[in-house]
């Protein structure tokens, strides 16, 4: 249904609206009064009428807003989808968000309907003539960044969790399309993440990283997502988190990366559901990368180590199963794999790596033999050396308590001799 201007309504109704109008200024002015400025809580702003008033112009569907860059935007806000947001059902009214807003219908001497006043060709006969208003800000993301700092009055945690995010970096370093709150969570039609498809929040993400989401999609996880809706595969915040955004360039993400794989790869019950073994995490830690990377991971929240860790082998959003020719872990591209940390690596140098599986006497006899003489022999050489230790102690004590002894005894009979040399001449 079309709506019309005020200026449309029955003269009748006329008086009835200014009370209404003369009403409501006195109920801002006196709000205005006592808080300072309207505040973005739900406790104040539970007022019915407010949204009522802003709907007598956002409820057209051809309500249109001119930057001063002259690039137009649609201000047709659908009150049923707003109802159906996290915001509506909690009593936010516009005024929540929308806080610069001091008076109705707003602040600003140029936004009004130019396109319904009688001196721009409307009047009370006129059916219908569609709204356009000029916004205070140079274009779009101006309006956007704008909007968007009202979420930190309720999101406080969100905002401090998001301050040192690969998102707000970019932002505080001058490009203004970096995401914020209403880029990744909409406007007036705002959900829970928790009820949107896990496909759908990736896919979001995709709008900006556009080549990183196409390899992803064709990757072993992405596919597995995208084709399958599977619940068990990760999609972008399983990996880089939903406000506190990181990435590879942070030095504690390649570090902690190896925690990150590991929280499915070592859930035994997840990965017998796909035939995969749980020993990936721990066979990694024990060689000579793991146990690095996982050092400085224990040790330091900034240092970066430069050892190998899980994306380094298997791709950073390409990982493919090692059974695809395209994977990197394949065995015709594990040298070029390994390449990249061991320039010299031969075709054999591979060979050495035993795909995360523990040594077994069915694949491995030669190597579980050496582990089983080094659980042997280093426990009997380090012994052996702790007991030879102890021996020779053991030695000097008593050579030390001896002599001891002896220089006791010398002293004792020259101090003999002495009396008796003493009786003699006495």
């Amino acid at each position: 249904m079309r709506m019309k201007s005020c200026l449309h309504e029955e003269p009748r109704s006329g008086s009835q609206a200014l009370i209404k109008c003369l009403v409501g200024l006195l109920l801002v002015g006196a709000f205005w009064l006592v808080c300072g400025r309207p505040q973005a809580r739900a406790d104040v702003l539970r007022q019915a009428d407010t949204d009522e008033n802003c709907l007598m112009c956002h409820a057209d569907p051809d309500f249109v807003g001119t930057f001063q860059n002259g690039e137009l935007i649609s201000l047709h806000v659908e009150a049923d989808k707003y109802q159906g947001s996290v915001h509506g059902p909690a009593g936010l009214t516009c005024v929540a968000c929308h806080t610069d807003l001091t008076r109705y219908p707003h602040h600003d001497d140029q936004q009004i309907c130019t396109a319904c006043h009688p001196e721009e060709g409307g009047g009370i006969e006129t059916d219908y003539t569609p709204l356009r208003v000029e916004l205070a800000f140079v274009d779009r993301r101006e309006m956007v960044l704008a909007i968007n700092e009202s979420c930190r009055s309720c999101h406080a945690h969100e905002f401090q969790v998001a301050v040192d995010s690969a998102h707000a970096r970019v932002l505080e370093g001058g490009n203004r399309e970096a995401p914020v709150c209403v880029d990744c969570h909409g406007s007036h039609e705002m959900v829970r993440f928790s009820t949107r498809p896990r496909a759908e929040v990736s896919y979001m993400c995709g709008t900006c990283h556009k080549a990183v989401y196409s390899t992803y999609r064709t990757s072993v996880h992405g596919a597995a997502l995208a084709t399958e809706s599977n619940p068990d595969v990760p999609g972008c915040i399983e990996c880089h988190g939903v406000h506190s955004v990181r990435g590879p360039r942070d030095a504690p993400y390649r570090n902690d990366s190896i925690a990150i794989c590991g929280d499915c790869h070592a859930n035994k019950e997840l990965m017998e559901k796909y035939g995969l073994h749980t020993q990936v995490f721990d066979t990694y830690v024990d060689d000579f990368h793991g146990r690095t990377v996982n050092l400085f991971r224990d040790q330091s929240n900034t240092a970066q180590s430069h050892k190998a860790v899980c994306f380094d082998c298997h791709g950073i959003h390409n990982i493919r199963r090692p059974g695809d020719a395209l994977s990197t872990v394949y065995p015709t591209n594990l040298q070029h794999t390994c390449q990249q940390c061991h320039e010299d690596a031969s075709i054999r140098f591979p060979t050495a790596w035993l795909s995360h599986y523990a040594p077994e006497w069915e694949h491995t006899p030669a190597l579980v033999i050496v582990n089983r003489a080094y659980q042997v022999l280093i426990p009997v050489v380090i012994g052996g050396f702790l007991g030879y230790i102890g021996l020779d102690v053991n030695r000097r004590r008593l050579d030390k308590r001896r002599a001891k002894q002896r220089a006791q005894a010398l002293v004792e009979k020259e101090l003999e001799g002495y009396e008796l040399g003493d009786d003699v001449t006495g």
